[in-house]
Protein backbone atom coordinates (compact mmCIF):
# COMPACT_ATOMS: atom_id res chain seq x y z
CA UNK A 1 0.00 0.00 0.00
CA UNK A 2 1.11 3.39 0.24
CA UNK A 3 2.56 5.36 2.73
CA UNK A 4 -0.65 7.95 3.98
CA UNK A 5 -3.70 6.20 5.86
CA UNK A 6 -6.21 8.53 6.52
CA UNK A 7 -8.47 7.41 9.88
CA UNK A 8 -11.92 8.91 9.89
CA UNK A 9 -13.75 8.31 12.93
CA UNK A 10 -14.98 10.03 16.35
CA UNK A 11 -13.98 7.09 18.13
CA UNK A 12 -10.46 7.76 20.03
CA UNK A 13 -10.34 4.17 20.78
CA UNK A 14 -10.69 3.82 16.90
CA UNK A 15 -7.76 6.10 16.46
CA UNK A 16 -5.42 4.24 19.37
CA UNK A 17 -6.05 1.08 17.64
CA UNK A 18 -4.72 2.32 14.63
CA UNK A 19 -1.55 4.31 16.15
CA UNK A 20 -0.49 1.03 17.75
CA UNK A 21 -0.36 -0.58 14.81
CA UNK A 22 1.80 1.40 12.97
CA UNK A 23 4.21 1.33 16.16
CA UNK A 24 4.35 -1.92 15.82
CA UNK A 25 4.41 -2.59 12.05
CA UNK A 26 7.96 0.72 12.39
CA UNK A 27 9.45 -1.58 15.10
CA UNK A 28 9.59 -4.55 13.26
CA UNK A 29 10.36 -3.38 9.30
CA UNK A 30 11.62 0.11 9.97
CA UNK A 31 8.19 0.83 7.33
CA UNK A 32 7.52 4.15 6.68
CA UNK A 33 3.78 3.92 6.84
CA UNK A 34 2.06 6.97 8.10
CA UNK A 35 -1.42 8.03 9.39
CA UNK A 36 -3.21 10.75 9.31
CA UNK A 37 -6.39 11.11 11.68
CA UNK A 38 -9.54 12.83 11.79
CA UNK A 39 -12.30 13.01 13.96
CA UNK A 40 -15.07 13.55 11.45
CA UNK A 41 -16.79 15.97 13.33
CA UNK A 42 -16.76 18.40 9.43
CA UNK A 43 -16.23 17.15 5.94
CA UNK A 44 -12.87 15.95 5.80
CA UNK A 45 -10.68 17.31 2.85
CA UNK A 46 -7.31 17.35 1.12
CA UNK A 47 -7.87 13.01 0.91
CA UNK A 48 -4.92 12.28 -1.76
CA UNK A 49 -6.00 10.51 -4.72
CA UNK A 50 -3.36 7.87 -3.86
CA UNK A 51 -4.06 7.49 -0.38
CA UNK A 52 -6.01 4.98 1.62
CA UNK A 53 -8.75 5.79 3.65
CA UNK A 54 -10.50 4.15 6.96
CA UNK A 55 -14.09 5.34 7.21
CA UNK A 56 -17.48 4.46 9.16
CA UNK A 57 -20.47 4.08 6.70
CA UNK A 58 -22.36 7.17 8.15
CA UNK A 59 -19.27 9.71 7.86
CA UNK A 60 -18.45 7.93 4.33
CA UNK A 61 -22.02 9.20 3.52
CA UNK A 62 -22.03 12.32 5.07
CA UNK A 63 -18.89 13.46 3.24
CA UNK A 64 -20.18 12.31 -0.29
CA UNK A 65 -23.21 14.43 0.25
CA UNK A 66 -21.30 17.13 0.84
CA UNK A 67 -18.58 16.67 -2.14
CA UNK A 68 -21.46 16.10 -4.12
CA UNK A 69 -22.68 19.89 -3.48
CA UNK A 70 -19.03 20.81 -3.96
CA UNK A 71 -18.45 18.98 -7.52
CA UNK A 72 -16.19 16.67 -6.26
CA UNK A 73 -16.11 12.79 -7.09
CA UNK A 74 -17.42 10.88 -4.30
CA UNK A 75 -15.31 8.51 -2.15
CA UNK A 76 -15.75 5.14 -3.64
CA UNK A 77 -15.41 1.67 -2.28
CA UNK A 78 -15.79 -1.85 -2.62
CA UNK A 79 -17.74 -4.08 -0.52
CA UNK A 80 -19.64 -7.54 -0.90
CA UNK A 81 -22.98 -7.66 -2.62
CA UNK A 82 -25.96 -6.67 -0.61
CA UNK A 83 -27.21 -10.03 -1.11
CA UNK A 84 -24.29 -11.80 -0.82
CA UNK A 85 -25.06 -13.76 1.96
CA UNK A 86 -28.22 -15.17 0.65
CA UNK A 87 -26.27 -16.47 -2.25
CA UNK A 88 -23.76 -18.87 -0.39
CA UNK A 89 -24.42 -22.38 -0.35
CA UNK A 90 -26.23 -23.79 2.63
CA UNK A 91 -23.03 -25.69 3.82
CA UNK A 92 -20.59 -23.00 4.11
CA UNK A 93 -23.78 -20.35 5.86
CA UNK A 94 -25.48 -23.47 7.88
CA UNK A 95 -28.76 -22.02 7.78
CA UNK A 96 -31.53 -20.59 5.22
CA UNK A 97 -30.58 -16.85 4.53
CA UNK A 98 -32.93 -14.09 2.48
CA UNK A 99 -32.28 -10.68 1.37
CA UNK A 100 -35.54 -9.01 0.82
CA UNK A 101 -36.85 -5.08 0.14
CA UNK A 102 -39.01 -3.60 2.78
CA UNK A 103 -41.93 -3.11 0.62
CA UNK A 104 -41.90 -7.13 -0.12
CA UNK A 105 -41.71 -8.05 3.60
CA UNK A 106 -44.54 -5.59 4.77
CA UNK A 107 -46.63 -7.56 1.98
CA UNK A 108 -45.87 -10.67 4.06
CA UNK A 109 -48.69 -12.84 5.50
CA UNK A 110 -46.64 -15.50 7.08
CA UNK A 111 -42.69 -15.73 7.80
CA UNK A 112 -40.67 -17.65 4.92
CA UNK A 113 -41.14 -21.28 6.39
CA UNK A 114 -37.05 -21.78 6.11
CA UNK A 115 -36.56 -18.99 8.36
CA UNK A 116 -38.59 -20.44 11.31
CA UNK A 117 -40.71 -18.38 13.53
CA UNK A 118 -38.22 -16.01 14.66
CA UNK A 119 -34.99 -15.27 12.34
CA UNK A 120 -32.59 -12.84 13.19
CA UNK A 121 -32.91 -9.47 11.04
CA UNK A 122 -31.04 -6.43 10.09
CA UNK A 123 -29.71 -4.39 7.35
CA UNK A 124 -28.05 -5.48 4.37
CA UNK A 125 -25.60 -2.94 3.76
CA UNK A 126 -25.51 -1.19 7.27
CA UNK A 127 -27.03 0.03 10.65
CA UNK A 128 -29.76 2.53 11.76
CA UNK A 129 -30.23 2.82 15.73
CA UNK A 130 -33.61 1.83 14.96
CA UNK A 131 -33.18 -1.60 13.63
CA UNK A 132 -30.56 -3.61 15.58
CA UNK A 133 -29.86 -7.13 14.50
CA UNK A 134 -32.30 -9.01 16.73
CA UNK A 135 -34.76 -11.89 16.65
CA UNK A 136 -38.21 -10.87 15.31
CA UNK A 137 -41.48 -12.61 14.55
CA UNK A 138 -43.51 -11.28 11.22
CA UNK A 139 -45.21 -8.74 13.81
CA UNK A 140 -42.27 -7.25 15.20
CA UNK A 141 -40.34 -7.66 11.94
CA UNK A 142 -42.96 -5.55 10.12
CA UNK A 143 -43.71 -2.92 13.07
CA UNK A 144 -39.64 -2.12 13.27
CA UNK A 145 -39.52 -1.62 9.52
CA UNK A 146 -43.01 0.86 9.58
CA UNK A 147 -40.18 3.93 8.64
CA UNK A 148 -37.99 2.66 6.82
CA UNK A 149 -37.61 3.11 3.39
CA UNK A 150 -39.49 0.54 0.32
CA UNK A 151 -36.30 0.00 -1.14
CA UNK A 152 -33.85 -0.98 1.74
CA UNK A 153 -32.23 -4.18 1.94
CA UNK A 154 -33.13 -6.55 4.94
CA UNK A 155 -31.28 -9.63 5.57
CA UNK A 156 -33.18 -12.45 7.39
CA UNK A 157 -31.58 -15.31 8.94
CA UNK A 158 -33.14 -18.68 10.51
CA UNK A 159 -31.78 -18.98 14.07
CA UNK A 160 -28.45 -21.11 14.51
CA UNK A 161 -28.31 -22.83 18.11
CA UNK A 162 -25.14 -23.00 20.21
CA UNK A 163 -22.82 -20.56 18.19
CA UNK A 164 -19.77 -20.24 21.26
CA UNK A 165 -17.24 -18.44 19.32
CA UNK A 166 -16.70 -15.86 16.41
CA UNK A 167 -13.58 -14.91 14.20
CA UNK A 168 -13.23 -11.90 12.23
CA UNK A 169 -11.24 -13.07 8.97
CA UNK A 170 -9.89 -10.35 6.93
CA UNK A 171 -10.25 -11.32 2.91
CA UNK A 172 -8.17 -9.83 0.42
CA UNK A 173 -6.99 -11.03 -3.26
CA UNK A 174 -9.54 -13.93 -2.83
CA UNK A 175 -7.94 -15.42 0.65
CA UNK A 176 -7.45 -14.94 4.27
CA UNK A 177 -4.75 -12.56 5.08
CA UNK A 178 -5.42 -12.11 9.08
CA UNK A 179 -7.66 -13.45 11.55
CA UNK A 180 -8.38 -12.04 14.98
CA UNK A 181 -11.11 -13.72 17.64
CA UNK A 182 -13.60 -11.56 17.95
CA UNK A 183 -16.39 -13.17 20.76
CA UNK A 184 -17.35 -16.00 22.60
CA UNK A 185 -21.21 -16.55 23.82
CA UNK A 186 -21.50 -17.23 27.16
CA UNK A 187 -23.21 -20.64 27.47
CA UNK A 188 -26.82 -20.64 28.69
CA UNK A 189 -27.36 -16.77 28.08
CA UNK A 190 -29.02 -17.98 24.22
CA UNK A 191 -26.05 -16.10 22.66
CA UNK A 192 -26.60 -12.36 24.19
CA UNK A 193 -24.11 -12.47 26.86
CA UNK A 194 -21.15 -11.75 24.75
CA UNK A 195 -17.38 -11.00 25.74
CA UNK A 196 -15.68 -9.77 23.28
CA UNK A 197 -12.01 -9.23 22.25
CA UNK A 198 -11.80 -6.18 23.78
CA UNK A 199 -13.02 -7.40 26.70
CA UNK A 200 -10.59 -10.07 27.52
CA UNK A 201 -11.85 -12.50 25.86
CA UNK A 202 -9.89 -15.77 25.00
CA UNK A 203 -10.68 -18.07 21.68
CA UNK A 204 -9.55 -21.42 21.02
CA UNK A 205 -5.87 -21.23 18.94
CA UNK A 206 -6.57 -24.19 17.00
CA UNK A 207 -9.87 -22.26 15.00
CA UNK A 208 -7.86 -20.02 12.94
CA UNK A 209 -7.35 -22.23 10.76
CA UNK A 210 -10.05 -22.98 10.02
CA UNK A 211 -12.04 -20.02 10.12
CA UNK A 212 -9.53 -18.80 7.39
CA UNK A 213 -10.26 -21.78 5.37
CA UNK A 214 -13.54 -21.21 5.49
CA UNK A 215 -13.51 -17.71 4.23
CA UNK A 216 -10.94 -18.46 1.76
CA UNK A 217 -13.87 -21.05 0.44
CA UNK A 218 -16.65 -18.37 0.61
CA UNK A 219 -14.75 -16.12 -0.96
CA UNK A 220 -13.62 -18.16 -4.06
CA UNK A 221 -16.90 -19.61 -3.85
CA UNK A 222 -18.75 -16.10 -4.76
CA UNK A 223 -16.21 -14.38 -6.68
CA UNK A 224 -15.27 -12.11 -2.90
CA UNK A 225 -11.75 -10.57 -3.31
CA UNK A 226 -12.01 -8.18 -0.12
CA UNK A 227 -14.26 -8.61 2.76
CA UNK A 228 -14.16 -8.63 6.30
CA UNK A 229 -16.17 -12.13 7.57
CA UNK A 230 -17.15 -13.15 10.42
CA UNK A 231 -16.74 -17.13 11.40
CA UNK A 232 -18.81 -18.45 13.94
CA UNK A 233 -18.50 -22.32 15.51
CA UNK A 234 -21.33 -23.89 16.96
CA UNK A 235 -20.64 -25.06 20.44
CA UNK A 236 -17.03 -25.86 21.46
CA UNK A 237 -15.24 -29.20 21.53
CA UNK A 238 -15.56 -31.04 24.49
CA UNK A 239 -11.74 -31.88 25.45
CA UNK A 240 -10.41 -29.13 23.62
CA UNK A 241 -8.89 -26.51 26.25
CA UNK A 242 -6.43 -24.49 23.68
CA UNK A 243 -6.64 -20.78 24.09
CA UNK A 244 -5.61 -18.33 21.60
CA UNK A 245 -2.14 -18.39 20.88
CA UNK A 246 -1.22 -22.17 20.90
CA UNK A 247 -0.99 -23.62 17.43
CA UNK A 248 -2.87 -27.00 16.51
CA UNK A 249 -0.88 -29.65 16.44
CA UNK A 250 -1.66 -30.79 13.00
CA UNK A 251 -1.67 -27.59 10.01
CA UNK A 252 -3.86 -29.88 8.20
CA UNK A 253 -7.38 -28.94 7.91
CA UNK A 254 -8.88 -32.10 8.03
CA UNK A 255 -7.05 -33.44 10.61
CA UNK A 256 -8.36 -30.43 12.52
CA UNK A 257 -12.11 -31.28 11.96
CA UNK A 258 -11.60 -34.91 12.56
CA UNK A 259 -9.99 -34.00 16.19
CA UNK A 260 -13.04 -31.42 16.72
CA UNK A 261 -16.02 -32.76 15.44
CA UNK A 262 -18.34 -30.71 17.09
CA UNK A 263 -16.80 -27.53 16.25
CA UNK A 264 -19.17 -26.77 13.26
CA UNK A 265 -18.18 -23.40 11.45
CA UNK A 266 -20.28 -21.52 9.18
CA UNK A 267 -20.19 -17.92 7.79
CA UNK A 268 -22.17 -15.26 10.05
CA UNK A 269 -21.85 -12.35 7.60
CA UNK A 270 -18.84 -9.67 5.42
CA UNK A 271 -18.63 -6.65 5.70
CA UNK A 272 -16.48 -3.87 3.97
CA UNK A 273 -13.15 -4.09 5.06
CA UNK A 274 -12.46 -0.02 4.70
CA UNK A 275 -14.71 0.47 7.81
CA UNK A 276 -14.49 -3.61 9.77
CA UNK A 277 -12.99 -2.90 13.09
CA UNK A 278 -9.24 -2.75 14.02
CA UNK A 279 -9.05 -5.72 15.97
CA UNK A 280 -5.84 -6.41 17.66
CA UNK A 281 -3.83 -8.10 15.41
CA UNK A 282 -1.12 -10.17 16.98
CA UNK A 283 1.94 -9.66 14.27
CA UNK A 284 3.49 -7.28 12.00
CA UNK A 285 3.03 -9.56 9.05
CA UNK A 286 -1.20 -9.84 9.76
CA UNK A 287 -1.42 -6.03 10.51
CA UNK A 288 0.48 -5.10 7.37
CA UNK A 289 -1.98 -7.44 5.04
CA UNK A 290 -4.71 -5.82 6.81
CA UNK A 291 -3.31 -2.21 6.08
CA UNK A 292 -2.85 -3.34 2.59
CA UNK A 293 -6.45 -4.91 2.11
CA UNK A 294 -7.69 -1.18 3.19
CA UNK A 295 -5.76 0.36 0.88
CA UNK A 296 -7.20 -2.04 -2.21
CA UNK A 297 -10.72 -1.17 -1.08
CA UNK A 298 -10.13 2.23 -2.38
CA UNK A 299 -11.71 2.37 -6.30
CA UNK A 300 -11.22 5.47 -8.44
CA UNK A 301 -13.02 6.51 -11.92
CA UNK A 302 -10.67 6.96 -14.76
CA UNK A 303 -10.88 9.68 -16.87
CA UNK A 304 -12.98 7.42 -19.18
CA UNK A 305 -15.28 6.23 -16.76
CA UNK A 306 -13.41 3.22 -16.52
CA UNK A 307 -13.74 2.03 -12.47
CA UNK A 308 -10.18 0.33 -11.36
CA UNK A 309 -7.96 0.25 -8.16
CA UNK A 310 -4.33 1.65 -8.33
CA UNK A 311 -2.72 -0.93 -9.93
CA UNK A 312 -5.37 -0.68 -12.80
CA UNK A 313 -7.37 -3.69 -11.75
CA UNK A 314 -10.42 -3.13 -13.31
CA UNK A 315 -13.47 -3.10 -10.71
CA UNK A 316 -17.26 -4.62 -11.70
CA UNK A 317 -19.90 -1.61 -10.82
CA UNK A 318 -21.61 -4.33 -8.58
CA UNK A 319 -18.58 -4.33 -6.68
CA UNK A 320 -19.07 -0.36 -5.43
CA UNK A 321 -20.15 -0.09 -1.86
CA UNK A 322 -23.80 2.10 -2.28
CA UNK A 323 -25.37 2.54 1.12
CA UNK A 324 -28.52 1.83 2.56
CA UNK A 325 -31.15 4.14 1.79
CA UNK A 326 -31.74 4.21 5.46
CA UNK A 327 -28.56 4.96 6.42
CA UNK A 328 -28.42 7.36 3.82
CA UNK A 329 -31.72 8.97 5.03
CA UNK A 330 -29.71 9.87 8.57
CA UNK A 331 -26.27 10.52 7.67
CA UNK A 332 -26.27 12.89 4.14
CA UNK A 333 -27.48 16.17 5.80
CA UNK A 334 -24.98 15.76 8.57
CA UNK A 335 -22.31 18.80 6.71
CA UNK A 336 -24.91 20.69 5.34
CA UNK A 337 -23.90 23.71 7.06
CA UNK A 338 -20.24 23.44 5.79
Amino acid sequence: MGADLTIISPLSWVQEAFKGYFDKVHMSNSSHLTGTYDYGFEPTQGIKDDAALWITADLLIANNAWRARKQLPPLLFKAPPADWLARLPRELTRRSVITAPVSQIRAWTKLPEALGERPWAQLSRGRVLEFRAARRNLDELQRDLAQAPDDSLISINSHVEGIREEWCVIVNNGKAVASCGYCVHLPGREGHHILTVFDGARFHGSYRKIAESLATRAAQTSWIDNASMIVGFRQSPEKDDATEGSEPSNADLQSLRAAMPMAQPLIIEADPVWCTAPYPYQTAEEINAFLKAISDCRIYRNDDGALGKRNGQSVAEADIYIPDPWMVRHAAHRYDRF
